[in-house]
């Protein structure tokens, strides 16, 4: 079941693709009945929300089994020219219902996601102004998503948002986990910091933490259409309080709209340990059903191309002796992802104009040195798609003035993804402005709204983080927004530290995919003499797959690598997509265990931060039965520092009641997979 949802309007259509659900008839209550205050409870009950009404103003609290996560928090909106939604506000009703469902999401860490919260909308008037203002919060068990609703009304056809009020005040003593906000290209592709929160002075969203009482939470949003991009200001009077602080346009307003309109969400997620974070499905639960009537062409796997060898500068994206993108070199790529199992194959730098200053591209003229009939008809023959590159450089008007001609042309070609880059600018309407503000993201959706109708998956760099749009859009399927494998290169002689990949499956991945190209099992190769290298080893590259998620995701070293490495049979036929997704045993910055299911077969990886480990991991989550299990894991003498290459592989049999002693040195990781054994 697919639908078209309105997406200004709707206060709360649940899930698409619904298999099973309920949903209880809407109660209405007039607010005389509950006065001062009202309250919404999860489905299980440890947790509650609570809005204070008082003197004209809204705030929330959060409580989870008696404990106090976010302190009574102000709520509201200003509006040029009009009184403070903030204030004087008057509840006129509350409604009420129950949510209860479960959906099979296109592609997805899970084949099955529940659904499962009850809903309040509290609607209020402001009577010194006419003005008609709805709070729509829902609860589940793993957290909670609120958001503002505006009516259609009498006197706010058009309207400007200079501000949005929401507070958040959270446990100051808690350990948080952040990056500082910012406004440029480059303000989601920096290293998560951890600090106590009452030390974060700003921060992008998701902002994770843990309080001192065990309890995880990460604010973010979900559903981000038509609106600025949220960050997270620190309230100096208040330790621990922050203020939604939205992306502003150029003229320094946050938003322009007309008519009724549907915020994003704001959203907690909540649990008592980090893996109840990464398998949470609230911020998919909170967007619309798919918007799209066929998706049987969306087709997530593995893709490889012409990328590393551009970043180590072994070869360049620019015409001349040493061009990448060359007719017989993407031929190569195209062989070897037949051999890996890869679906697509990647070409930065095949179009006329890309490289130097990047000026001047059409996107549809390939380099004299590119046949692209030649390379689509090999890769057809070879059963592989193909992947074009479209790096605007941020002269983003030629590329929207041109979004049709260019698609439809693709569609044509038989070219069906697309890797969008936005890198240095972003200039839209004639201005460089943030790649964050209400602009930008419209103009995010109109590529992805475009692409869909050409039947086009999008590859998105240097856009917005994801907000789990791609359940509406599954032709979204992943971005970048993150300190990835590139910033190997870009980072200095350090790189990103291997803590990093600790911290992003709790942060960065809690909105949806990331683009992080993986794989890199050659990391000291420096063909250039660039003097910086990828800081793992190569086993701990192996163990990002089960820990990335991605729809597309990319085997990102070269097919020379890869074929000298004995790790590469563990990345052949690697599924994309999968069945069950569990997080095992994980201390953020510390390391992860994470272990996901295709078919009958699981994967599991393990990596550690800075220091050598000794992990003991139960096999609980298989089935019954015997299992061969495939190890690949850092040798004796593997050293990150000094000696990171060596892969040992080891082949056994376990069971369900096995328990895995792993050592992982300083950098280093593991990865299995398990198949069931034959009898």
């Amino acid at each position: 079941m697919v639908s078209k949802p309105d997406r200004r309007t709707v206060l709360g259509a649940t899930a698409g693709a619904a298999l099973t659900g309920a949903f209880s008839a809407t109660a209405t209550t007039s607010f005389a009945e509950t006065p001062g205050q009202v309250t919404v409870h999860s489905p299980h009950g440890r947790l509650r929300v609570t809005v204070l009404t008082a003197n004209g103003s809204l705030r929330y609290r959060v409580v989870r089994d008696g404990r106090v996560l976010v302190a009574p928090s102000g709520l509201g909106l200003d509006l040029a020219g009009r009184p403070s939604l903030t204030g004087g506000l008057v509840v006129e009703s509350v409604r009420r219902r129950t949510i209860k469902e479960s959906w099979r999401p296109v592609w997805g860490p899970d084949a099955l996601v529940r659904n499962h919260a009850r809903e309040c909308v509290l609607r209020t008037v402001q009577p010194a102004s006419g003005i008609r203002l709805d709070l729509v919060i829902r609860v589940f068990d793993d957290g909670v998503g609120f958001r503002y609703h505006l009516p259609a009304q009498t006197g706010l056809d058009t309207y400007t948002v200079t501000a949005e009020r929401t507070e958040f005040a959270l446990p100051p003593t808690a350990t948080s986990w952040s990056l500082k906000a910012g406004t440029d290209w480059r303000a989601d592709e920096q290293h998560y910091r951890r600090a106590p929160l009452s030390d974060v002075d700003t921060a992008q969203s998701p902002l994770t933490l843990a309080t001192t009482d065990g309890q995880y939470v990460v604010v973010h949003e979900a559903a981000l259409i038509d609106y600025p991009s949220m960050t997270l200001a620190a309230d100096t009077t208040r330790p621990g309080t922050f203020t939604s602080e939205l992306i502003s346009l150029p003229d320094g307003t946050k938003a322009r709209l007309s008519g009724e309109f549907s915020t994003p969400w704001r959203t907690l997620t909540i649990g008592d340990r980090p893996g109840d974070l990464a398998e949470s499905h609230l911020i998919e639960n909170l967007n619309e059903p798919c918007a799209l009537t066929d998706t049987s062409w969306i087709s997530p796997g593995t893709y490889v191309g012409v990328w590393w060898e551009l970043q180590r500068r072994h070869t360049t994206w620019t015409a001349g002796p040493h061009h990448g993108a060359t007719t017989e070199r993407v031929k190569q790529y195209i062989d070897f992802a037949r051999e890996a199992g890869a679906s697509s194959v990647l070409a930065e730098g095949w179009n006329t104009h890309a490289g130097g200053q990047w000026t001047g591209q059409d996107f549809l003229t390939p380099q004299p040195d590119f046949d692209l009939p030649e390379v689509l008809g090999y890769a057809r023959a070879n059963g592989i798609g193909f992947t074009a590159h479209n790096e605007t450089r941020g002269f983003v008007d030629y590329y929207e003035q041109h979004l049709d001609t260019i698609f439809a042309r693709y569609a044509e070609l038989g070219i069906h993804s697309v890797k969008t880059g936005y890198a240095t600018r972003f200039e839209l309407g004639g201005v460089n402005r943030s790649h964050f503000d209400q602009e930008a993201v419209r103009h995010y959706q109109r590529v992805v709204d475009t692409a869909a109708r050409y039947k086009i998956m999008v590859v998105a760099h240097e856009a917005i983080k994801p907000t789990g749009l791609a359940r509406t859009y599954p032709n979204m399927m992943t971005g970048e927004g993150v300190a990835g494998m590139e910033q190997q290169n870009y980072m200095g002689k350090l790189g990103n530290p291997p803590e990093q990949a600790t911290i992003l499956p709790f942060t960065r991945f809690m909105g949806g995919p990331a683009d992080y190209t993986p794989g890199v099992l050659n990391v000291t190769w420096d063909p250039a003499g660039l003097g910086t290298r990828v800081q793992t080893t190569s086993a701990a590259q192996l163990a990002l797959y089960t820990l990335f998620f991605s729809p597309l995701q990319m085997l990102a070293d070269t097919p020379e690598n890869y074929r000298s490495h004995p790790g590469f049979a563990y990345l052949k036929d690697l599924p994309a997509t999968w069945d069950e997704t569990r997080f095992l045993d994980c201390v953020i910055g510390d390391y992860t265990v994470a272990a996901r299911r295709k078919g009958h077969t699981w994967y599991l990886g393990a990596i550690t931060d800075e220091q050598d480990r000794i992990l003991r991991v139960p096999l609980r989550f298989l089935g019954p039965g015997r299992y061969r299990a495939e190890i690949y894991r850092d040798a004796a003498d593997t050293s990150w520092h000094d000696n990171p290459l060596p892969i040992d592989v080891e082949t056994t049999t376990v069971r369900t009641s096995t328990v895995l002693t792993l050592r992982l040195v300083a950098g280093g990781g593991t990865a299995i997979r398990f198949r069931p054994a034959r009898h």
